[in-house]
């Protein structure tokens, strides 16, 4: 094998392990308002109220606990930390002028105390995250005032952090905001054009991030600024002419917005799906120069399994997969139905470096279980088995040329599970002791995969 010189850590995101959520003047969140229990991420909610339990409010309380999980963090051996900052923390409305001093001093403190650790900081603006305010006052991302607020908020963000972060994400999982638009503000509930109103936000967003990729670069030429995916490589269920050309259709679809973020320019297959549903985006000369000119300069992407496709509407069906579709009968599945797929990772960073032939992060790939502590230990070797054949997938698309940046896993402590609202379903190395409903002491155990993991990364 080559000498790797991809960075090896774990990533969290804000909505999900920081809690505090009324603390320091921060503002109400989206992500604050959704309930516990599987929830309905294509529509908005309302402000939270006392017959619901909202597992955000507390999640693992991160916020002031972050000091002994950095410690946590370095006992294991990490190289990075993918994390979120979160927008309603520094603009409450969304709308402000100045940010609020208090949640710049708290992550000033947290990357210090991370680059103390020797941890570089890898950072997403918005991660399911933004101020409830702006929606309430403005809709969702399919209004254009959310890219002069999300500019106001990341320039800031670069011009006050950027000295000390070069790794920035604008934007988690973009596609996934066709499935699910209530984590960027779209409620396709309160629309009688929902695919519309989808896509305008989708290229808002995309606008908003080709603004900020310009601003980056003029502001230091270290900085690297990417965007994020969520990527499953979809196989045929089998050869029939039909089911790979079903299967490739569902490919091109799903990396339409990958097309824009990094050759700067819609896909043929975008255009005519927007030409054949009729729909009228508001796509400005200006914009679109822009978005070719300014593209990405490295691509992030999660995965965690791999999907199938058939044109019989009969075929069994795979309940977990992000996208849905047919049941791969030569695949394990998670207690949540997700398709276990190692050789999948090292397909689809193949594939991905082939298409785009620029550098890679995988920024979350993890395994979701219901781990037990039996006298006092967690034994989760099943996550184990699961990361190291991943990691090894990881290698061997390092040796076939793929440039990789970063690899971090999913996730460094257990935290709010965004498709379902529990904390039973736990992705951590960290056991964060806390329950669906909000209850335990939050006490930090590291689970016996956090001990393998700082074995590997101890004899890289």
């Amino acid at each position: 094998m080559p000498e790797s010189r991809m960075l090896w850590g774990a990533a969290l995101s804000a909505s999900q392990c920081e809690g505090a959520y009324a603390e320091d003047d921060k503002g109400l969140s989206i992500s604050d308002t959704v309930p516990s229990g599987r929830r309905d991420l294509t529509k908005r909610y309302p402000k939270p109220d006392s017959q619901h339990y909202y597992p955000t409010h507390k999640a693992v309380d991160f916020y002031h606990r972050y000091p002994e999980d950095i410690e946590l963090m370095a006992q294991c051996g990490l190289e990075c930390l993918r994390f979120s900052f979160a927008w309603s923390r520094f603009f409450p409305q969304g709308d402000e002028l100045q940010p609020n001093p208090l949640a710049v001093q708290h992550y000033d403190d947290l990357i210090d105390r991370l680059l103390a650790k020797k941890i570089v900081p890898i950072v997403t603006m918005s991660h399911l995250e933004i101020p409830f305010a702006l929606t309430e006052k403005y809709g969702g991302w399919e209004n254009k005032e959310f890219i002069r607020c999300f500019l106001r908020y990341s320039q800031f963000l670069l011009d006050h952090y950027g000295d000390r972060v070069k790794y920035w994400i604008t934007f988690n999982e973009m596609n996934m905001l066709l499935y699910f638009p209530c984590t960027l503000g779209v409620g396709v509930d309160l629309t009688e054009k929902p695919e519309q109103a989808k896509l305008q936000a989708l290229h808002n967003m995309l606008t908003a991030g080709a603004w900020t990729v310009e601003y980056a670069h003029a502001l230091n030429q270290e900085i690297q600024i990417g965007a994020m995916i969520a990527y499953s490589p979809i196989y045929p269920v089998d050869c029939r002419p039909e089911n790979v050309a079903y299967a490739y259709a569902l490919e091109r679809n799903a990396l339409s917005v990958a097309d824009v973020l990094v050759r700067g320019k819609y896909p043929g297959t975008f255009e005519r799906f927007v030409r054949e549903r009729g729909l009228t985006l508001d796509r400005m000369p200006e914009e679109l120069k822009l978005l070719a000119k300014n593209t990405v300069d490295f691509l992030a992407t999660s995965y965690y399994c791999s999907n199938a496709a058939s044109v019989d509407s009969t075929a069994e069906k795979s309940s977990g997969n992000l996208f849905g579709g047919a049941r791969n009968p030569y695949l394990e599945v998670s207690e949540w139905g997700w398709q276990i797929d190692p050789l999948g990772l090292r397909y689809a960073l193949n594939y991905l470096y082939d298409r785009y032939q620029i550098p890679l992060m995988i920024v979350e790939n993890g395994l979701g279980a219901r781990d037990q502590i039996v006298n006092g230990k967690i034994e989760d070797d099943y996550r184990i088995a699961y990361l190291n054949a991943h990691l090894q997938m990881v290698k061997e698309a390092e040796a076939d040329g793929v440039e990789l940046l970063a690899y971090t896993m999913w996730s460094f402590l257990d935290q709010v599970s965004a498709s379902s609202g529990q904390m039973s379903k736990r992705y951590g190395l960290v056991y964060c002791d806390v329950d669906d409903e909000g209850r335990g002491t939050f006490e930090r155990i590291p689970k016996k995969s956090f001990y393998w993991m700082q074995d590997q990364l101890k004899n890289r």
